[in-house]
């Protein structure tokens, strides 16, 4: 893989370990071995340091009293408080971009949702989790609000990683469609109360669909099916092997 600009590493590194949760390419439990990782990333321990101290206070990893840091679990409880602070601040996302966004972001709106079908048509999930994420980011960005973008950032890890260990993307595909087409149709009608309605409706979509699973008696809140399926994004599945060349933060392979 390509090594790491060392320029805002600290943040470069928080991201590309977040992306590595939320994937499923990190395992519950599985310990993080920062030597192993700074000799894949090409960095110092101290910029892997802060990150991983930065994904502990974001919810998404637990410090070993041994030292170290595994994926932390979950609970339902913990999934629906997350989904309904991610619900407001993503329609309140929603009604600004209705009334700010440029002719061009309602051309890339439009144009990512085109992909969007395209990618469901041909059951193409990496795919369809890459439109996902760009969707919401796109807008983030025709909102304009960092404030926003930055709180967004903040809780969208736990709740991503949760949904596409639980929810599979081709059934999260469907509904998804729907949804972000009416969130499209309120920005460019410039229905600010309906976008954000629109998308209040599509995150609690996927968090219902999660919550479901999570109170089933099967259910598996700890996260155990997170490298084998794929779920809604928000930024949202991929398959369950981690791409050639990621780094895994393992040691050595070893059972438990």
């Amino acid at each position: 893989m390509a090594r790491l600009v060392k320029q805002s590493l600290g943040q470069e590194v928080t991201r590309m370990l977040k992306r590595m949760i939320i994937d499923g390419e990190l395992e519950p439990g599985q310990r993080l071995v920062e030597d192993r990782l700074a000799a894949e990333l090409g960095i110092s321990r101290t910029p892997l340091r802060e990150a991983l101290h930065r994904l502990e206070q974001e919810g998404l990893l637990q410090k070993r009293s041994a030292g170290g840091y595994v994926l932390r679990p979950f609970d339902a409880e913990e999934v629906e408080e997350a989904v309904q602070v991610r619900a407001l601040l993503e329609a309140r996302v929603a009604a600004l971009a209705a009334r700010r966004a440029a002719p061009g972001q309602v051309e890339a709106l439009r144009a990512n949702l085109t992909a969007f079908r395209e990618a469901a048509a041909r059951g193409d999930v990496v795919r369809l989790a890459e439109l996902n994420t760009e969707f919401h980011l796109l807008l983030r960005a025709a909102g304009g609000s960092m404030l926003l973008a930055r709180l967004l950032d903040e809780i969208e890890g736990v709740v991503e990683r949760i949904i596409r260990a639980l929810v599979p993307l081709r059934e999260a595909g469907e509904w998804s469609d729907e949804d972000h087409a009416r969130i499209v149709a309120a920005v460019v009608a410039g229905d600010a109360e309906g976008a954000a309605e629109a998308m209040r409706v599509h995150v609690l979509h996927g968090g219902d669909a999660v919550l479901d699973t999570l109170r089933q008696p099967d259910g598996e809140p700890d996260g155990a099916r997170g490298a084998g399926a794929a779920g809604e994004s928000g930024a949202a599945g991929t398959p369950a092997a981690a791409p050639a060349g990621r780094p895994s933060g393992k040691a050595a392979p070893k059972k438990p």
